[in-house]
């Protein structure tokens, strides 16, 4: 793991402009949060918009342009953008399958102190009750920067999450390559699958040096697509092992859990699953640290319930 630090949105503000700068087709569009486009909205002022805080508004004009032939990028908080915009995604994108980029900010637990009403901890949820929008969950800023320039070779709708502006720890030490519905294995182990997306990757990698230390191994996988599942490298890897756990920072309907257990219902009904993630519970206002560690996800945390869990399976 590399010792920098660096911000996903910081990231993607970078990746964006060097989208742009090769396609003039793509243009963004902003809720008051233009901040979020970092130096685009400088070096291409003419493609830049901003709606003011009306998300609903700032989805359908995306629309609009998306029709029009453009690429829209849209942001906003996590939360406003899949509540407050859901009727808008659901039937001006998805409805029609428009060539948009959706992308949600603040998400897990990085809204920290702003609490209830911003803590996106049900955003995948909600947008993967709607059909065709490809989800990403980003595990570092390397990622996000990878992820970003992927979205725009994709032509369809993608809702992507970034967190806030606090730098965090950089899991991969260069801007790796990134392929939409790819996962990929990040430390091998016997004894338990781990499967985690966004910046619990980095809790997942902490509480498997935890388990090492205590005599268990662990495979751990990024999954880095909620929507499309990496389906062939989860019935690789289950072929061989029993027990899987699954961790985000979201609730655990809905999001990466709900769609791994929805595919191994029907692929491999035998494997247990343990889904550690937010509990049918709401975000409370707190540092990141706090949070994590109330709601038994920082890598201590982890650790102990995959230890749990492994201790109490049935022969």
């Amino acid at each position: 793991m590399s010792e920098l630090k660096k911000s996903t949105r910081t990231s993607f503000a970078e990746a964006i402009v060097e989208v742009g700068e090769k396609n003039p087709d793509v243009v963004t569009v902003a809720a008051d949060s233009a901040s979020r486009y970092g130096d685009f909205i400088k070096k291409f002022p003419e493609r830049s918009f901003n709606v003011g805080i009306a998300e609903q508004t700032m989805v359908s004009v995306a629309a609009g342009m998306a029709l029009c032939g453009k690429i829209p990028v849209v942001t906003s908080y996590a939360n406003f953008l899949a509540f407050r915009a859901a009727e808008q995604i659901r039937v001006d994108v998805a409805g029609s399958k428009l060539n948009i980029k959706l992308i949600g900010t603040d998400t897990g637990f990085s809204s920290a102190w702003l609490g209830f009403t911003h803590l996106a901890l049900e955003d995948m949820g909600v947008i993967r009750t709607i059909p065709g929008i490809v989800i990403i969950d980003p595990a570092d800023a390397a990622e996000a920067y990878a992820a970003t320039k992927a979205i725009f070779e994709y032509n369809g709708p993608v809702y992507m999450r970034l967190r806030g502006r606090k730098e965090e720890p950089v899991i991969f030490d260069k801007k790796k390559d990134f392929k939409i519905g790819k996962g990929e294995v990040i430390k091998e182990g016997k004894d338990a699958l781990i499967i985690a997306c966004g910046n619990a990757v980095y809790d997942s990698l902490k509480a498997s040096e935890i388990l090492q230390s205590r005599g268990i191994r662990v495979t751990l996988v990024n999954m880095p697509t909620i929507r499309p599942l990496d389906e062939d490298l989860l019935l690789e890897l289950t072929s061989s092992v029993d027990n899987i756990i699954t961790v985000e920072h979201h609730n655990t309907t809905g999001g990466l859990g709900s769609a791994v257990a929805e595919f191994l219902t029907e692929k491999r009904p035998q494997i247990r699953q343990l889904r550690l993630g937010v509990k049918n519970r709401f975000g409370t206002a707190g540092s990141e640290d706090m949070l994590k560690k109330g709601f038994g996800l920082d890598g201590e945390s982890i650790a102990i319930s995959i230890e749990n869990f492994l201790k109490n399976r049935t022969k």
